[in-house]
């Protein structure tokens, strides 16, 4: 199993590295201190398993998994964070995470994470699945598609339209066109209420 880690912690990252080798649970074959590196790195050798920071700059874990989603790559991606919101939860797995992994717990569950996730299986805590099945159940649903929630969260972190466009690939016409929809959904006339809604509910990160 070719396992990829991602962080822009260069401790962070050592110390993951030190839990993989201890517990042999699979080959590192890179690792990377940004999205972007981590996005170039899976599209060359789509690895087994990539183990990323939910928060890496401009290229955040969240991105790299919609992107591995949208081409539908074979790559599995557990999320390591500090976010314990069930919000962010729920976003990162409709980004299409795989599994869902505190930093705090990560010296004690990281193994499982990895073998559960390279099984085909989801990882959450126990804790996480109980409060995300609960959220779910009650949730508002403002029928927003995944691209859509992450250009909200790109304008909350006060990105031009062209700035999200060359970060997604995408022309900064289809940012203008998301974005006129995001707001006549949501019912907002302003950026502000755009900013504090992506805070609300855990999509600025």
């Amino acid at each position: 199993m070719k396992i990829l880690v991602a962080d822009d912690h260069h401790i962070v990252r050592q110390g993951l590295l030190a839990l993989i080798q201890a517990a042999n649970v699979g080959t590192i074959i890179a690792d990377v201190d940004s999205g972007e590196r981590a996005w170039q790195y899976i599209i060359s050798h789509q690895p087994d398993i990539a183990i990323l920071d939910i928060t890496m700059g401009e290229v955040s874990g969240l991105s790299v998994c919609q992107r591995i989603k949208a081409r539908r790559l074979k790559t599995r991606v557990i999320l390591l964070t500090m976010h314990s919101d069930i919000k962010v939860i729920d976003t990162a797995l409709e980004a299409g995470a795989h599994g869902y992994l505190l930093k705090s717990d990560a010296f004690n569950s990281l193994t499982n994470a990895i073998q559960t996730v390279q099984a085909g299986r989801q990882y959450l805590s126990a804790d996480n699945q109980s409060e995300l099945q609960s959220y779910r159940n009650n949730k508002t649903d403002f029928d927003l598609t995944i691209r859509e929630k992450e250009i909200i969260r790109y304008i909350s972190l006060g990105q031009t339209n062209k700035q999200i466009a060359e970060t997604l690939y995408i022309s900064a016409k289809t940012v203008d066109a998301h974005r006129t929809r995001i707001m006549k959904k949501l019912g907002f006339n302003k950026t502000a209420q755009l900013v504090r809604f992506a805070i609300e509910e855990g999509l600025s990160l």
